[in-house]
């Protein structure tokens, strides 16, 4: 007979003594019911009320979160696959106007361009229209839907590039010497710091694919590449203020398709927008890139892609509301059953309820998105 534990771990990967659900119980299309018992030598309690032990609420509010995870199942989690509910793996930054993704040993698509390669009024309004998107999904409390991130997707990926391709500023890149800079800067840490795919530097912006190593994350990696080339180029420009638009494009890529066709996009860019024996182009040959000659180059074998997963995984975005009705003591054992409220694109609203013989001590309700990780 198999182990109800084993069952447990065979969903979620969370393991002693971060696991906070012994066995499930029951579980219908929406709704799951798991029990917890609760010993006295679990780690918490060293430290927690030490001689009045009391189990910490924020794990009460977890065995909850890696309940929720399991009813995801019925959802179209893969099983074998399903991510820890908490802490959450995308992490949100804000840089500028716009919040960013960013997730540790992820792989990105970044295009980031010159101050005045786009009109200012063209700049305001697709910058109005993707903060519009953002907002509209937080002020309900929820994650982007996949229709929401093809529409950001498209703003850049159509309406910006179209503008960039214009060749609109003064496109300082088409000085040689300051291209040679900006390729000569990526390729510095390539292997160090990160891990350089594909990589163009157009007359009025630049694409990269990259991945970040441990200890180096992307805004850390971005704001070192623009520093050094705006100094350096406005030197040889004979000129002072802004040389690059703060803002930055970039996509943290989610499976090798995607990763695919982003190094391809950015190889042929020059092509695209009507560049002839553009040198500055370039992927990963070996330890370092290598500038083409208006060809597309050589990519590093395929065996050595960044290693990207398809499944899209349980992950807590928001707590909307907890509130604590008891106590619970070494010795109780828990019953945690969670609903699913409602089902918003990727995320769920789901209500969580934690009893200990019959008497409600914790209801919380929080937000899981099903995100490609």
């Amino acid at each position: 007979m198999e182990n109800p534990l084993d069952k447990v771990k065979a969903i979620i990967p969370h393991r002693e003594p971060f696991l906070f659900v012994d066995r499930i119980v029951e579980q219908s299309e929406g709704r799951i019911v798991t029990e917890r018992e609760v010993s006295a030598d679990e780690p918490q309690f060293a430290g927690h009320y030490p001689g009045s032990p009391l189990m910490p609420g924020v794990l009460l509010c977890e065995a909850c979160f890696q309940t929720g995870a399991m009813l995801l199942r019925s959802a179209g989690a893969s099983p074998a696959s399903v991510a820890g509910a908490s802490p959450a793996t995308v992490m949100k930054r804000n840089r500028g106007y716009l919040p960013h993704w960013e997730q540790e040993g992820a792989t990105y698509f970044v295009t980031f361009r010159l101050a005045d390669s786009i009109p200012e009024s063209a700049r305001e309004q697709i910058e109005l229209e993707r903060w519009d998107i953002v907002a509209t999904a937080e002020q309900v409390g929820r994650p982007l839907s996949d229709k929401e991130r093809e529409r950001l997707d498209h703003l850049y990926s159509e309406r910006v590039d179209e503008l960039l391709n214009a060749g609109s500023g003064a496109c300082h890149f088409r000085n040689e010497q300051c291209a040679q800079v900006v390729a000569d800067t990526l390729a510095k840490f390539d292997g160090e710091r990160y891990d350089l795919f594909a990589w163009c530097v157009m007359p009025n912006h630049v694409h990269t694919v990259f991945r970040p190593r441990s200890g180096h994350g992307l805004s850390d990696v971005l704001h070192s590449w623009k520093s050094y080339t705006a100094k350096a180029c406005n030197k040889l420009l004979g000129r002072t203020g802004e040389f690059w638009q703060r803002e930055s494009f970039d996509r943290l890529i989610r499976n090798e398709t995607e990763f695919e066709r982003r190094v391809r996009y950015t190889l042929e860019n020059p092509v695209v927008a009507g560049l002839r024996d553009w040198k500055w182009v370039g992927g990963a040959v070996g330890e370092a890139p290598t500038a083409g000659a208006g060809g597309a180059p050589a990519l590093r074998d395929a065996g050595e892609a960044p290693a990207l997963r398809d499944e899209k995984k349980p992950v807590l975005t928001r707590i909307l509301e907890a509130k604590f009705r008891g106590m619970v003591h070494p010795g109780d054992v828990l019953t945690i059953e969670v609903a699913q409220e409602e089902k918003m694109g990727d995320a769920f609203v789901m209500n969580g309820k934690v009893s200990v013989a019959g008497k409600n001590v914790l209801r919380v309700k929080f937000i899981v998105a099903m995100v490609e990780i």
